[in-house]
């Protein structure tokens, strides 16, 4: 049990670090080791949703077992890590160590009583469990995709041979949560009631930090009172089922609540970073078109509807970026780097 926990810890926690890293260092506003190691986890998480989003629904489509799908992804990241530990190695380095040796910023009165809140629904997650009937599809298809070495082979509501709706198969979150507990050793219903819970909600906190990043810069105390109240707006915002908040609080282990409490967040972020950047330099960095095309991915393995819902923001960022600044060529790109994700909704549409 240890050693699976170890396992989960490295996977969720150690291993989105180090891939995000180069994209936290690529960013010039990161200056701070807080900042990096924040950037650096949450970018990190998006681009591995985002390669075993691809890999994942070929392995569906093509009837492939658990096992071949952790094997490939596992081997594809494995090649994505040593490609950016050679970029890291080639143009960052330095800045790696400039950005270590920096002093670590003060922490506001505010910033504390929002660590605390949110310290607060982490420990709550973990020792009190919510179940509802959407836990009968995800939980229930991640642990047969273990037990029985297959992907949406069974309908989780029978157990028959059924043929699992499009709407599931494009986007295969379930499968993720299946993934950590195959690799770890541990039950699947003890990843996704237990584990989840403060991952997502890690997620969730970190893009807020990075939001508060953008918004008010260096002002710390502006920074830790957008997170006290954001944290208190989830805390006390179950007042409905269908609310993010209770995505977020009651149901992380299903995909579309990693979609409304992490990746449209995130989504909303990246275009408040890409706005400064054009304001400040009327150009938009490689880095963030990258991570636009990331992002679609990675709300598309959230749910069906993601990555719409992710073309919709940065359609509608683009089309006012086009009249703000009297340039099309920015916005288009924007665009067409988001366009490979919408594969996924066009295969629910076209096939079902």
């Amino acid at each position: 049990m240890i050693k699976g926990i170890v396992i989960l810890i490295m996977l969720e926690l150690l291993a989105p670090v180090l891939f995000g890293l180069v994209f936290a260092l690529s960013d010039k506003n990161v200056t701070g080791r807080k900042h990096l190691l924040i950037s650096s986890f949450v970018n990190g998480q998006i681009l591995l949703y985002a390669l075993f989003q691809p890999i994942t629904v070929f392995s569906v489509f093509k009837k492939k077992r658990l096992t071949y799908n952790t094997k490939v992804f596992i081997i594809a990241a494995c090649v994505v890590l040593l490609v950016l530990i050679v970029i890291l190695a080639a143009r960052y380095l330095k800045r790696l160590k400039t950005v270590l040796t920096n002093p670590l910023e003060k922490v506001s009165f505010w910033g504390v009583a929002a660590v605390l809140v949110f310290v607060f629904m982490m420990i709550m997650s973990f020792f009190m469990m919510y179940t509802d009937g959407d836990d009968a599809y995800y939980v229930t298809t991640a642990a047969e995709a273990v037990a029985s070495d297959t992907l949406y082979a069974k309908d989780p509501y029978t157990g028959t041979g059924t043929v699992s709706s499009l709407r599931y198969m494009s986007a295969p979150y379930p499968i993720w949560i299946a993934f950590l507990a195959y690799v770890s050793g541990l039950h699947v219903t003890a990843v996704a009631h237990s584990f989840f819970p403060w991952t997502i909600i890690l997620l969730s906190f970190s893009v807020l930090f990075l939001m508060a990043r953008s918004l008010f810069e260096g002002d710390t105390k502006k920074r830790g009172i957008f997170l006290f109240f954001s944290s208190i707006l989830i805390l006390f915002g179950d007042y409905s089922i269908y609310s993010p908040e209770n995505f977020l609080l009651a149901r992380a282990r299903q995909g579309k609540a990693a979609l409304a409490a992490f990746m449209l967040p995130y989504i909303v972020c990246l275009l408040i970073c890409i706005a400064k950047e054009l304001e400040r330099t009327g150009k938009i960095t490689v880095r963030n078109l990258i991570l636009i095309t990331l992002a679609g991915f990675a709300a598309s393995l959230c749910s069906t509807i993601g990555g719409a819902l992710c073309l919709a923001l940065v359609g509608l960022t683009a089309l006012c970026f086009a009249f703000v600044y009297k340039n099309i060529k920015i916005p288009l790109l924007m665009i067409l780097m988001n366009l490979p994700a919408e594969a996924f909704v066009l295969l629910y549409l076209v096939k079902r």
